[in-house]
């Protein structure tokens, strides 16, 4: 080989190394990032979720109250020329879940103070996932819980978004030092 060869050759491998190493930086944070968005969409599933269990904590109570006012009425036979007492109607299968769920609870399953006890259950999961606003990294939780119920709404949607700073380690390579991430999840719970 050639004095003037070994310089092109050497001038080669430094290029191909510095390629070579900044696909392996793009390729680490790249994996990393993913895991990142993995995490906070965990974290804002297992928020939304926890917000779903007082929803359905609460439709459980109403139907089991529903069903312990019907079945206590007392009937008592109607003497002969005397006004007759309440008439029985018919209710409905004790196992028939939502047919017990009347339009005046479904009011108040998006009652102010059931969207604060949701939106308190949401931020607790939120925090005990490590995703809460106590993290200097989350930049901000948004919940949307319905606030008015219409007629015949078959669901009840919690909508939950979780915003977070990533610090990006190559980023220097690309004159970029952090970028954001964000974790959405819509859960829904039937009412009809």
């Amino acid at each position: 080989m050639k004095k003037n060869e070994q310089g092109q050759v050497i001038i080669i491998v430094a290029v191909l190394l510095v390629v070579v190493l900044t696909i392996l930086a793009v390729i680490i944070d790249g994996a990393r990032l993913l895991v990142e968005q993995q995490e906070i969409n965990r974290a804002a599933d297992a928020a939304g979720k926890a917000g779903l269990i007082v929803v359905g904590d609460q439709m459980v109570t109403q139907v089991v109250a529903a069903q312990t006012a019907a079945a206590s009425i007392t009937l008592t036979a109607t003497p002969i020329g005397s006004t007759p007492g309440p008439t029985l109607t018919p209710t409905p299968a004790a196992d028939d879940f939502f047919s017990w769920i009347n339009n005046d609870h479904r009011l108040t399953l998006v009652a102010p103070p059931m969207q604060t006890l949701v939106a308190t259950h949401v931020m607790g999961s939120a925090e005990e996932n490590d995703h809460g606003l106590s993290n200097p990294v989350i930049t901000g939780l948004e919940i949307n819980y319905p606030d008015h119920y219409l007629i015949g709404d078959q669901n009840i949607q919690i909508d939950v978004r979780i915003n977070r700073v990533v610090a990006i380690m190559f980023g220097a390579l690309f004159n970029l030092e952090e970028g954001a991430l964000s974790g959405n999840t819509k859960q829904n719970i039937p009412q009809r």
